[in-house]
């Protein structure tokens, strides 16, 4: 089974500075690589919750609660068992893994 990290809105603080909070996301991807159908469960698991300026709609590489928040997503996922492939997709956040499916326990 294969998986992505993708980042999901899911609200926002509004303000002075208005910004959207939001998380990664570990989503379950066919062989593929199209996301499965969400009737399947596909999030797997998820980071904590980071905010964004609303003006930048994308998490920033360079933020530190950024980084922390995905390499603590990477860190749950590699010790539920989850390898972490050469390959990821367009976002630089995007990573991919692969687990066997018949170790799959979310």
């Amino acid at each position: 089974m294969y998986c992505e990290i993708i980042y999901q809105v899911t609200g926002e603080r509004w303000g002075i500075f208005p910004r959207d909070k939001g998380e990664f996301q570990a989503r379950l991807l066919n062989s593929d690589g199209i996301n499965i159908q969400e009737n399947q469960k596909p999030m797997i698991r998820k980071s904590e919750q980071i905010e964004i300026m609303s003006c930048s709609f994308t998490p920033d590489e360079k933020n530190k609660r950024h980084r922390r928040a995905l390499d603590g997503l990477v860190e749950k996922l590699v010790k539920a068992g989850w390898q972490q492939l050469p390959e990821q997709g367009a976002a630089w956040y995007s990573l991919r893994f692969y687990k066997d499916d018949e170790t799959m326990t979310p």
